[in-house]
Protein backbone atom coordinates (compact mmCIF):
# COMPACT_ATOMS: atom_id res chain seq x y z
CA UNK A 1 0.00 0.00 0.00
CA UNK A 2 1.27 3.48 -0.90
CA UNK A 3 1.43 5.86 2.06
CA UNK A 4 1.46 9.62 2.42
CA UNK A 5 2.77 11.86 5.15
CA UNK A 6 0.20 14.65 4.91
CA UNK A 7 -1.98 16.32 6.10
CA UNK A 8 -0.46 15.37 9.45
CA UNK A 9 3.06 14.28 10.36
CA UNK A 10 1.91 10.68 10.65
CA UNK A 11 1.71 8.32 7.71
CA UNK A 12 -1.77 8.17 6.21
CA UNK A 13 -2.84 5.26 3.98
CA UNK A 14 -3.32 6.17 0.31
CA UNK A 15 -6.92 4.88 0.34
CA UNK A 16 -7.99 8.00 2.26
CA UNK A 17 -7.07 10.04 -0.83
CA UNK A 18 -8.44 7.63 -3.47
CA UNK A 19 -11.71 9.55 -3.94
CA UNK A 20 -10.09 13.00 -4.11
CA UNK A 21 -10.19 14.65 -7.52
CA UNK A 22 -7.33 17.11 -7.91
CA UNK A 23 -7.57 20.07 -10.29
CA UNK A 24 -3.83 19.88 -11.04
CA UNK A 25 -0.87 17.93 -9.72
CA UNK A 26 2.09 20.22 -9.04
CA UNK A 27 5.59 19.13 -8.03
CA UNK A 28 7.62 21.76 -6.17
CA UNK A 29 11.18 21.97 -4.87
CA UNK A 30 11.88 23.76 -1.58
CA UNK A 31 15.37 25.26 -1.64
CA UNK A 32 15.82 27.91 -4.31
CA UNK A 33 12.10 27.87 -5.13
CA UNK A 34 9.99 28.15 -1.95
CA UNK A 35 12.89 29.18 0.30
CA UNK A 36 15.94 31.27 -0.44
CA UNK A 37 19.23 31.35 1.38
CA UNK A 38 22.28 33.57 1.42
CA UNK A 39 24.67 30.96 0.04
CA UNK A 40 27.74 33.25 0.16
CA UNK A 41 27.13 33.76 3.90
CA UNK A 42 26.51 30.05 4.49
CA UNK A 43 29.75 29.17 2.67
CA UNK A 44 31.64 31.89 4.57
CA UNK A 45 30.33 30.68 7.94
CA UNK A 46 31.12 27.03 7.22
CA UNK A 47 34.28 27.14 5.06
CA UNK A 48 35.60 30.60 5.91
CA UNK A 49 35.71 31.48 2.21
CA UNK A 50 34.32 34.65 0.64
CA UNK A 51 32.15 33.84 -2.34
CA UNK A 52 29.83 35.91 -4.50
CA UNK A 53 26.64 34.62 -6.09
CA UNK A 54 28.22 35.36 -9.47
CA UNK A 55 30.72 32.50 -9.06
CA UNK A 56 28.07 29.88 -8.31
CA UNK A 57 28.01 28.38 -11.79
CA UNK A 58 26.32 25.05 -11.03
CA UNK A 59 23.49 23.63 -8.96
CA UNK A 60 25.89 21.36 -7.08
CA UNK A 61 27.93 23.46 -4.63
CA UNK A 62 30.45 20.61 -4.29
CA UNK A 63 31.34 21.16 -7.96
CA UNK A 64 31.53 24.93 -7.49
CA UNK A 65 33.77 24.75 -4.43
CA UNK A 66 35.76 21.65 -5.40
CA UNK A 67 34.95 19.77 -2.20
CA UNK A 68 33.44 16.40 -1.39
CA UNK A 69 29.64 16.23 -1.44
CA UNK A 70 29.74 15.03 2.19
CA UNK A 71 31.07 18.45 3.26
CA UNK A 72 28.23 20.23 1.45
CA UNK A 73 25.76 17.85 3.10
CA UNK A 74 27.20 18.69 6.53
CA UNK A 75 27.09 22.42 5.76
CA UNK A 76 23.43 22.23 4.77
CA UNK A 77 22.50 20.04 7.71
CA UNK A 78 24.11 22.50 10.13
CA UNK A 79 23.04 25.80 8.56
CA UNK A 80 19.96 25.52 6.34
CA UNK A 81 17.36 23.34 8.05
CA UNK A 82 16.17 25.94 10.57
CA UNK A 83 13.89 28.91 10.01
CA UNK A 84 13.15 29.41 6.30
CA UNK A 85 13.42 32.65 4.39
CA UNK A 86 10.46 32.36 2.02
CA UNK A 87 10.71 33.55 -1.57
CA UNK A 88 8.17 36.40 -1.97
CA UNK A 89 4.80 35.06 -3.13
CA UNK A 90 5.60 31.36 -2.63
CA UNK A 91 3.54 30.58 0.48
CA UNK A 92 0.59 32.73 -0.63
CA UNK A 93 0.54 31.04 -4.04
CA UNK A 94 0.75 27.53 -2.57
CA UNK A 95 -2.07 28.35 -0.15
CA UNK A 96 -4.21 29.65 -3.00
CA UNK A 97 -3.53 26.55 -5.09
CA UNK A 98 -4.32 24.22 -2.20
CA UNK A 99 -7.66 26.00 -1.69
CA UNK A 100 -8.37 25.34 -5.39
CA UNK A 101 -7.78 21.60 -4.86
CA UNK A 102 -4.40 21.48 -6.55
CA UNK A 103 -2.36 18.55 -5.30
CA UNK A 104 0.96 19.98 -4.09
CA UNK A 105 3.84 17.50 -4.02
CA UNK A 106 7.21 18.40 -2.49
CA UNK A 107 10.24 16.90 -4.24
CA UNK A 108 13.33 17.98 -2.33
CA UNK A 109 16.88 16.79 -1.77
CA UNK A 110 16.19 17.49 1.91
CA UNK A 111 14.74 13.97 2.18
CA UNK A 112 18.33 12.64 2.02
CA UNK A 113 19.28 14.62 5.12
CA UNK A 114 16.10 15.03 7.10
CA UNK A 115 14.24 11.85 6.15
CA UNK A 116 10.66 11.96 4.91
CA UNK A 117 9.18 12.31 8.40
CA UNK A 118 11.71 14.96 9.45
CA UNK A 119 10.94 16.96 6.33
CA UNK A 120 7.18 16.56 6.91
CA UNK A 121 7.59 17.85 10.46
CA UNK A 122 9.65 20.84 9.23
CA UNK A 123 7.05 21.64 6.53
CA UNK A 124 4.22 21.52 9.06
CA UNK A 125 6.19 23.59 11.59
CA UNK A 126 6.71 26.40 9.06
CA UNK A 127 3.22 26.24 7.50
CA UNK A 128 4.22 25.30 3.96
CA UNK A 129 1.04 24.22 2.15
CA UNK A 130 1.38 20.82 0.51
CA UNK A 131 -0.25 17.40 0.29
CA UNK A 132 2.66 14.99 0.05
CA UNK A 133 6.38 14.43 -0.35
CA UNK A 134 7.73 12.16 -3.06
CA UNK A 135 10.93 11.48 -4.98
CA UNK A 136 9.88 12.85 -8.35
CA UNK A 137 8.67 9.55 -9.80
CA UNK A 138 5.04 10.55 -10.29
CA UNK A 139 3.30 12.28 -13.18
CA UNK A 140 2.75 16.01 -12.78
CA UNK A 141 0.94 18.75 -14.62
CA UNK A 142 3.66 21.21 -13.55
CA UNK A 143 7.09 20.84 -11.92
CA UNK A 144 8.83 23.90 -10.44
CA UNK A 145 12.51 23.53 -9.57
CA UNK A 146 15.85 25.36 -9.68
CA UNK A 147 17.65 22.21 -10.84
CA UNK A 148 17.50 21.63 -14.60
CA UNK A 149 18.45 17.96 -14.19
CA UNK A 150 15.68 17.31 -11.63
CA UNK A 151 13.14 18.95 -13.95
CA UNK A 152 14.25 16.85 -16.92
CA UNK A 153 14.12 13.63 -14.89
CA UNK A 154 10.41 13.97 -14.06
CA UNK A 155 7.33 13.15 -16.09
CA UNK A 156 5.82 16.62 -16.06
CA UNK A 157 3.90 18.44 -18.77
CA UNK A 158 5.26 21.89 -17.85
CA UNK A 159 8.80 22.26 -16.49
CA UNK A 160 9.38 25.63 -14.82
CA UNK A 161 13.04 26.42 -14.12
CA UNK A 162 13.11 28.89 -11.22
CA UNK A 163 15.93 31.24 -12.16
CA UNK A 164 18.91 31.25 -9.81
CA UNK A 165 22.60 32.14 -10.32
CA UNK A 166 23.54 28.45 -10.40
CA UNK A 167 21.23 27.64 -13.33
CA UNK A 168 21.75 30.75 -15.50
CA UNK A 169 24.25 28.88 -17.70
CA UNK A 170 21.80 26.08 -18.46
CA UNK A 171 21.61 25.85 -22.26
CA UNK A 172 18.14 24.22 -22.33
CA UNK A 173 19.01 22.46 -25.58
CA UNK A 174 15.72 20.53 -25.61
CA UNK A 175 13.69 23.71 -25.19
CA UNK A 176 11.51 21.99 -22.58
CA UNK A 177 12.44 24.27 -19.68
CA UNK A 178 10.53 27.49 -19.14
CA UNK A 179 12.55 29.96 -17.11
CA UNK A 180 10.64 31.91 -14.45
CA UNK A 181 12.05 34.61 -12.18
CA UNK A 182 9.26 35.08 -9.63
CA UNK A 183 6.18 33.42 -8.21
CA UNK A 184 4.13 35.94 -10.16
CA UNK A 185 5.57 34.41 -13.35
CA UNK A 186 5.01 30.89 -11.98
CA UNK A 187 1.29 31.66 -11.51
CA UNK A 188 1.00 32.68 -15.17
CA UNK A 189 2.05 29.19 -16.29
CA UNK A 190 -0.04 27.31 -13.76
Amino acid sequence: MVTRVFPSATIIPQRIFDDVVWAKRICIDIDGVICEYNFPKIVKDFFGVDLSLAVIFAYDLADVLGVAPALINTMFREQVWGKPNFVPGAIETLGDWKSKRYELIIYSNRVKYMGKHGLAKWILEWGIPCNDIDNGEGKYDVHIDDSPSKLMATDSKVKLLYSQPWNKRCLNITGELIRVKSWQEVRKYV
